[in-house]
């Protein structure tokens, strides 16, 4: 018990960000960011019209409306560095500049965000095969390249990989720390990712705003379901302003209708930044309607930014949960996730999930929209789609002493 009670208050501390001295989170984000970002449909093959077209496309889609604000420009925009060393766009793909690219981001209401490496090289010079990023990461360049890139261009939002880190050996909490530190000293409230491709240590969350917990995402359901084992052990270290990131989004990139709801679904429940992979151009009704799904992105910007956590594991199917607004609301999200390759039947105990049965409580079913009148049924069941998801949005009265605050 009393160990317990110390990882309850250790916990909780993490949560409510007074573990250490973490980095502030920007002004006005402190639930998880909102997006599009580059890479995952793109990858290097990137150019201005590009960029413009998606910036477009966000505003006209609906997508900012939603609550999608920024716009990531990932790796491929270099074109070397000038006599001074200082960093140049490709001359062809981005011929105005990105200067220039983010004052248009800018001007449509939208954050900009760019990219670089923690080491000499950028991901791509090597594994996509664009030799213009050779040299173009941070290392021994770390305060020009911050000031051009947060102060000259304007960006807002900062992704450093770790392929060149990893090739010089460096030490990544001494290295991402240093290079937090710069970040919050050229440029306060800029927002910050660590893309260490695994969660990198508890000593991150006094770092960043938020860090990858996984390698490079894939359109595929297997991978989206390792994903969501490899955050759900982390739930302590998030919390406002600091969020475990699972990866861009491939809602829309080949997956089925069923598959594509319950990513979005897991992401939003587990915190993680939402930032859109697709060509938006090119999306289908159904594939912005996932996106764009209101009650479901509430739960991600919940302004309590309490990571959902496994409350039953019955291999297959499974149960998460999260508080809403505070850990005695009497509101919680809850998301039946069915693994299997048929539907199944899951089952759950509101008692056991921090409501209070028997004062009656409400449900919403966030995907179909029904909703159920006042219930006191001390157990729940609902038939999940393969590869699927029901997320319920329940309304009640929070028990005492229940499982969101002394587990």
């Amino acid at each position: 018990m009393k160990k317990q009670i110390i990882l309850w208050v250790v916990s909780l501390m993490m949560v409510s960000g007074i573990y250490g001295q973490p980095a502030k989170p920007a002004q006005g984000h402190h639930t998880p960011m909102m997006g599009w970002a580059s890479w995952n449909n793109f990858k290097v093959h990137i150019n201005e019209q590009i960029i413009r077209a998606q910036t477009d496309a966000l505003l006209t889609s609906g997508m900012k409306a939603a609550g999608y604000s920024f716009i990531n420009i990932d790796d491929g925009f270099y074109g070397g560095r000038d006599g001074n060393g200082a960093i140049k766009s490709h001359p062809v793909r981005f011929p105005h500049g990105m200067g220039a690219l983010v004052a248009y981001i800018h001007s449509k209401g939208l954050g900009a965000g760019t990219y670089s490496d923690a080491g000499i090289n950028t991901c791509g010079s090597y594994w996509d095969k664009d030799s213009i990023g050779i040299g173009m990461g941070l290392y021994g360049h770390e305060r020009q390249d911050l000031e051009l890139m947060l102060n000259k261009w304007g960006f807002d939002f900062i992704k450093v990989d770790w392929c060149g880190g990893e090739w010089l050996g460096l030490d990544e909490q001494t290295r991402y720390t240093e290079i937090g530190r710069l970040i919050n000293a050229i440029k306060p409230g800029v927002l910050y990712n660590v893309c260490r491709w695994k969660f990198p240590g508890k000593w991150v969350v006094n770092v960043a705003n938020s860090w990858r917990v996984s390698g490079d995402i894939r359109e595929q359901f297997d991978a989206i379901a390792k994903i969501i084992d490899l955050n759900a052990d982390l739930w302590p270290y998030c919390g406002p302003g600091h969020v475990n990131d699972m990866d861009m989004l491939q809602v829309g990139r080949g997956m089925s209708y069923e598959e594509d709801k319950a990513h979005f679904s897991m992401w939003c429940m587990l915190n993680s930044p939402l930032l859109a992979g697709n060509d938006l151009t090119k999306m289908s009704e159904q594939t912005l309607q996932i996106l764009t799904n209101k009650d479901m992105i509430a739960i991600n910007q919940d302004p309590l930014v309490y990571q959902a956590r496994r409350l039953r594991d019955d291999g297959d199917q499974e149960v998460w949960a999260r508080p809403l607004k505070h850990t005695m609301s009497g509101e919680i999200a809850v998301a039946l996730f069915n693994r299997a390759k048929e539907k199944a039947v899951i089952r759950f105990q509101p008692d056991s999930l921090s409501i209070d049965a028997g004062k009656g409580y409400t449900m919403l079913d966030v995907w179909s929209k029904k909703t159920y009148t006042r219930s006191t049924n001390r157990e729940q069941s609902f038939e999940v789609p393969a590869h699927g998801v029901v997320v319920l949005r329940i309304k009640g009265t929070a028990l005492p002493y229940n499982v969101f605050q002394y587990k």
